[in-house]
């Protein structure tokens, strides 16, 4: 409980006039917001922006659009001086449906943007390696201001909301780190993400296993801060955090709090990400990954089956035909 005549500091910051500085205006809210409305849905109140991935309004279908779009969301938004602090989170059942696209008819095309096939290796560069690490630096260096992250049901980029300085997460969310089951070296900053998060040596065996990680145990390795019973009562629960951050730290102080907060994530992206990246696209171009998208569906089925026998007390570890419930051993 907040004790004391505390409030909002939103709006009451004292701009300088850019035509007698000289200096260039900030893209408002109205612009980007439409700009990238193809990818998200947003809103904003009392300084609290949020944003809310998505495909045609459902789950989100990761591919070039959603790549693209993340970095410059994270450059205008963080630039945009009446935003201060930022919810990133889903839309629908999932955080991500899977990998692709859907066309105007709601059928699903596959992600050839994505393609590692020799003559088709340059893609790698344009909108892998180059999105995804403007991602990464976007959401740690260029935001900065608090940041709440809402993990709604499966996902694969869980970075996204693991690079949140708060995340919260849903009853029903899952993950599993596809990767190295897919045939690619993690380079891409989930690797930072899981290890820092996690430990070493839990990440390890989650990279190379596949493991399944429901919520309740990812709240136990440290890698979110609540859980909540689904979608809407996350964001309602976000917005609830954020008013509160609102309302204790001013304005100047929130935004110094969050680089000190941020300071080894910072560091480690810096020392990592980019060579790690390359190393991925490297791999990912001589062994001609396929992205095979069958997994996450395979996932689905493994996650259903982990998080019933987790209501039973019980386990399933990674084995090659997987699905046997095992009591664990504590």
């Amino acid at each position: 409980m907040i004790r004391g005549n505390y409030e909002s500091d939103a709006g009451k910051r004292k701009e300088m006039s850019h035509k007698e500085l000289g200096t260039i205006p900030h893209m408002t809210f109205a612009e980007y917001s439409e700009r990238l409305k193809h990818c998200f849905t947003m809103k904003r109140e009392n300084g609290i922006l949020e944003a809310r991935l998505h495909t045609n309004g459902d789950s989100l279908q990761w591919g070039a659009p959603a790549h693209q779009a993340l970095h410059y969301f994270f450059d205008w938004a963080g630039r945009d001086p009446d935003n201060e602090v930022i919810i990133l989170g889903g839309t629908g059942k999932d955080f991500m449906k899977g990998i692709g696209r859907v066309d105007t008819d709601g059928k699903w095309l596959p992600a050839t943007e994505f393609n590692s096939a020799p003559a088709e290796a340059w893609k790698m560069y344009e909108y892998q390696y180059y999105d995804g690490t403007n991602d990464i630096e976007g959401q740690v260096f260029d935001v900065e201001v608090p940041t709440i992250g809402v993990w709604n049901g499966a996902a694969f980029h869980t970075d996204l909301v693991l690079f949140s300085d708060i995340t919260l997460c849903t009853e029903d969310a899952w993950t599993t780190e596809m990767h190295f089951r897919v045939n690619m070296v993690p380079g891409d900053g989930i690797q930072i993400a899981w290890r820092e998060l996690m430990g070493r040596k839990r990440y390890a065996y989650a990279e190379l296993t596949g493991e399944i990680i429901t919520a309740r145990k990812a709240l136990a390795l440290g890698m979110v801060n609540e859980i909540c019973p689904d979608t809407e009562a996350c964001y309602t629960r976000a917005r609830e955090i954020a008013e509160l951050i609102m309302r204790t730290g001013t304005r100047v102080t929130r935004r110094i709090t969050t680089q000190q907060l941020r300071k080894a994530w910072k560091e480690d992206i810096a020392n990592e990400l980019r060579n790690a990246f390359a190393t991925e696209m490297f791999v990912t171009a001589t062994e001609h990954s396929p992205h095979e998208v069958n997994y996450w569906h395979w996932a689905h089925e493994e996650a259903e089956l982990v998080k019933a026998a987790e209501k039973k007390g019980k386990v399933i570890r990674p084995r090659l035909n997987g699905g046997q419930a095992e009591d664990e051993i504590k």
